[in-house]
This record gives C-alpha cells, structure tokens and sequence, in this order.
C-alpha cells in the first residue's frame, strides 16, 4: 500500500503542470527570456530548491544543479544565458530552462507535457557512427565513452580523432566493422537500405535516424539519441542550453533588416543550395536572413532562378564562391558586382544539424548578415560557453 501511495504521488508531481496558463504566475522577461519566481515554481509542482550559491531542480529523470550559468547533469555541464536574479527580495529563474529540464514547454502560453520517446533501455556500450552528425551529438551529450568507430568524414569536435575510422558514409568496411563488434551501428538518412540489410544480416543491429529538416527536428534528435544511449539527462540539458541561446538570438536579431542570402553548395552545370525543407534554411532564418530558395524542395536549383531572385548576398565554402567567380554567367548578379560575396573557411560548421550549428554556425551567419551584431553574439554564445 505504501509503495502504491509513493508511485501515485510521483505520478501526481510528474503530470500536475500540464495546461496551466503561464498568464497564472509572475512573471518577468529580459533578454528574450521568460523568468519567474522560485514560489511560482514550486506552485506548479516544481520541484526546485536553492542551496547557497546554486539551484538544485529534482525531476523526473534525475537531479541538475544550476551553478554559475551551467546546467550540471551527472556526466556533462552545458552553458546558458538566462542568468537568475534577485527583484523585490524574490529569486528569479529562466522559466523555459526549468521547464525543458523538467520535460515541459511552453505553447500558446500553456505549459504542456513535451512528447517524449519511449526509454528502450537499450544503452549499447559500443556504437559505431556511420554520420558525422550523430558523431557530433554523441561527443555532446558525453557519449564519446561508447564510440568505437566513425567515419572519415567526422572531424568534430577535435576529440574524434581518438576514434578509429571504419571507412566513409557510403562504403564502410565491414570486415572492420564486424571486427569492431558493435552493440550497435547508427546511421542517417544517407546510408543505404541495402548496407543495413547487410549489417543486421551479419547480426549487428543498425538504427537509421531521419536527417532533420529544422531546428525543432534537431532539438527532437538530440532528445531520441540521449534516450538511445541512456543520456536522457545530458539530452534535455543540451537541448535547454541550446534553446536559451536561440531565445538570445532571437532578441538580438529582432527588428534588423533581413537580406536576401543564396548559400552556395555547387554552382556551374548544377547550382545547389538549401530549399525550404532543410535544417539550413532554418539557419538562415535564425540568423536574420531571407533563403531566396526558401519556397524550393531539396537542394537543387536553377540558375536562372538564382537571376531572378537576385541575392543581396552570398555565401559559401571558399572553393564553391571561387567557382562561381570564375564563371561569367554569375556576373548579372548584383552580389557578385557589389562585392557582396563571402568565403567561410569551414563551412562544415553549419552543414551538419548538430549542436554547433546552432552555436559556431549561427554566428558565422550572422557575422555575414548583421556584422554590427556578431560581436555581442559572439561574446554570448561562444565566449560564454567555455
């Protein structure tokens, strides 16, 4: 009976804040960010004390710690923006990050239950990243303990290249593979039906992941592996850094004049660029600028298209805005005459959906859009987060 009573409050606690109106409770934004009161917190079946210098919130799925603008899981530590503060002699802390920690979010001004997917408690102990993608979110949600192999591609963070290679995306090496006996080998939309076919043929379950197509699809990734590999804390704390820093964004960028941007990825016989189905159109956007290919599908795009809706400016890697000066049939474009073309030496940093392009990559960005703004940007969301 006791344990029947436990299991009913805890069941109580985990669902008590779902509907209520954000409107009910006292406010305060700053920055872009919503903070309210400890008491409102607690009103709301928030389970969040303080203790000396830092805020120690109970969830669901485990305890974080808020200390000095980090979110503390128990394997990571992630950066944030929305710093508390004390008005009238009351603590004030970010709401969206309580709540993304917390497992909630705020829509049309209602808290509601974030839809999260189901723990399989599989947590593999050797996991092979067949996309550089996935590799990147593994280092980030403090996975990198389980990684055994990855593919040449995957170059990020710097730490990789600890990890040993098993071939590219397309065409891994099997007999490595197979030596390397994985729990699991995680793929992305790229890979091939038939390599799986191989690989779950040779007893080595394979899970494919959808590339997303925007920064919700992103955050939802980030979420589905942390479950994956037993990083659901690390997962929603990431997820509540990288939103709090986004919100910033947002304020910061909020009134600018949006230019007409085309990002290059192939110009020539095959002009390719992001359509408004992809992560990087979501980039765009965040980062102040207007995709001109934002009503195409995919990535391919015509030249006489790319006249027609004529970009104040473009951007690429160095090689792609090196060809497209070289070829006569760009110079209509007012971009390439007023010299508002510009070469981005790794532009890597927002062409995988990962962590850093929405951190590093929004900045590149917006060091290309808003130069006026990149600086502040740049102290907030890169300088702050070591």
């Amino acid at each position: 009976m006791y344990k029947l009573m436990i299991y009913f409050l805890i069941f109580i606690t985990s669902y008590s804040m779902d509907g209520i109106n954000i409107n009910e409770f006292k406010k305060i934004q700053k920055n872009g960010s919503n903070f309210t009161t400890m008491n409102s917190l607690n009103k709301m079946g928030i389970d969040i004390k303080k203790s000396n210098d830092e805020f120690i919130l109970t969830t669901d799925i485990g305890i974080y710690h808020l200390q000095n603008n980090k979110i503390i899981t128990p394997r990571m530590s992630y950066s944030y923006l929305s710093s508390p503060f004390v008005f009238q002699g009351k603590d004030y802390l970010p709401l969206d990050i309580i709540l993304e920690l917390s497992g909630y979010h705020l829509e049309k001004k209602q808290i509601i239950k974030s839809i999260e997917p189901k723990n399989l408690n599989k947590s593999p102990k050797k996991i092979i990243s067949l996309s550089p993608g996935i590799t990147e979110k593994i280092f980030a949600l403090g996975g990198e303990d389980l990684l055994v192999g990855r593919t040449i591609f995957a170059k990020y963070p710097k730490e990789v290249e600890n990890i040993d290679i098993v071939g590219n995306m397309f065409e891994p090496n099997l007999e490595i593979i197979l030596d390397k006996k994985p729990d699991m080998v995680i793929v992305e939309t790229h890979f091939r039906e038939k390599l799986m076919t191989t690989l779950n043929s040779l007893g080595i379950e394979t899970t494919k992941y959808q590339t997303p197509a925007d920064i919700p699809e992103i955050h939802r990734s980030i979420l589905d592996l942390g479950i994956l590999l037993g990083r659901h804390s690390e997962a929603r704390g990431l997820n509540a850094s990288l939103k709090d820093k986004i919100n910033y964004t947002k304020y910061l960028l909020k009134g600018k004049k949006t230019p007409k941007v085309y990002y290059v990825l192939a110009s020539g016989k095959t002009d390719i660029t992001p359509g408004g189905d992809t992560f990087i159109n979501s980039l765009i956007e965040l980062a102040g600028g207007e995709n001109i290919a934002k009503d195409k599908s995919g990535w391919r795009y015509s030249l006489e298209e790319l006249i027609l809706n004529d970009p104040n400016i473009i951007f690429g890697g160095k090689r792609n805005i090196d060809n497209m000066l070289r070829d006569e049939n760009y110079d209509l474009l007012s971009a390439v005459q007023n010299k508002k073309y510009y070469a981005v030496s790794d532009d890597s940093v927002f062409n995988l959906p990962g962590p850093r392009a929405l951190t590093e990559g929004i900045y590149e960005m917006v060091k290309i859009f808003h130069p006026e703004s990149a600086e502040e940007l740049k102290k907030q969301i890169l300088e702050k987060n070591l």
